[in-house]
């Protein structure tokens, strides 16, 4: 069995969406720049009407600021809480035990069969159960020897 404690802090939650905000502040850009330019263009050909050029920036501006903005607030919240996720890794799944300011809170068993994908960066592994939650594992957590055996486990590399 490998045990390893991982805190759901704001680093960990931003490693986790680092794709998504990325993919929303190029939104964000782009469509700034059609708003800008639409304003450019319609001073410049004032008789012109192009309300659907308007609408093709200005919808995608708006959901990505609002959906990147809620993202953002909501890591931030999570910094307040103070999860705690305690994996053990078996051979064939893993328990997690959260607990939040050191009472615990909830468990659960996951089946290997049943992980949807598995992500790795630099510092954390992140253990899909479906398309949009992950488990957050802290790789430094972990001794290498161990860090070993859960790569074999959840079949990475």
């Amino acid at each position: 069995m490998i045990t390893i404690k991982t805190e759901i802090n704001e680093d960990a939650q931003r490693a986790l969406t680092k794709r998504i905000q990325r993919i929303y502040l190029a939104l964000i850009v782009i469509s700034s720049i059609g708003l800008s330019a639409y304003i450019v263009f319609s001073v410049i050909f004032i008789d012109a009407d192009y309300l659907e050029y308007l609408l093709l920036f200005a919808i995608p501006f708006g959901f990505s600021l609002i959906f990147y903005i809620t993202i953002n607030t909501n890591i931030k919240k999570m910094e307040e809480n103070k999860f705690v996720n305690e994996y053990e890794f078996e051979n064939e799944y893993f328990n997690v035990k959260t607990s939040r300011d050191g009472d615990e809170i909830g468990t659960q068993k996951i089946y290997y069969k049943d992980i949807v994908k598995i992500k790795e960066d630099n510092e954390y592994i992140f253990i899909y159960i479906n398309r949009t939650n992950a488990y957050i594992v802290k790789k430094d957590n972990a001794s290498l020897e161990n860090l070993q055996r859960l790569k074999v486990m959840l079949n990475i590399e």
